[in-house]
């Protein structure tokens, strides 16, 4: 985990239905995408298949309220390259009445 923050940190914002909602200059370029192209394809096409499952098991977490936050370690698949061994702090944003919102993800590659 030993990451360090940096001010340019990649941030996207994700539905809790898997949905790139938007993404800034950062994370795109972590995976190789611009925006359009990212919020077409989609959260759940960005992470390897192999981690999925283990991706999934933290948000559903997140969700079921035992926490609203997780940090874990991923690989992240660009379409058009190599997997990107990523860091991720997903965070779940709740409204002014406490119902989730969406997902903050900050992400940074650990190579």
């Amino acid at each position: 985990m030993g990451a360090t923050v940096t001010a340019r940190q990649a941030r996207a914002v994700i539905g809790t239905d898997g949905e790139v909602w938007n993404a800034n200059s950062a994370f795109c370029s972590l995976v190789g995408l611009d925006e359009p192209a990212l919020r077409h394809l989609g959260w759940r096409q960005l992470v390897h298949s192999a981690d999925r499952h283990y991706v999934a098991a933290h948000l559903v977490e997140v969700l079921a309220g035992s926490a609203d936050l997780r940090e874990f370690d991923v690989r992240l698949v660009p379409p058009h390259g190599r997997d990107v061994p990523t860091h991720l702090r997903v965070e779940l944003v709740r409204d002014s009445d406490g119902r989730q919102g969406w997902f903050l993800v900050e992400a940074w590659a650990t190579t």
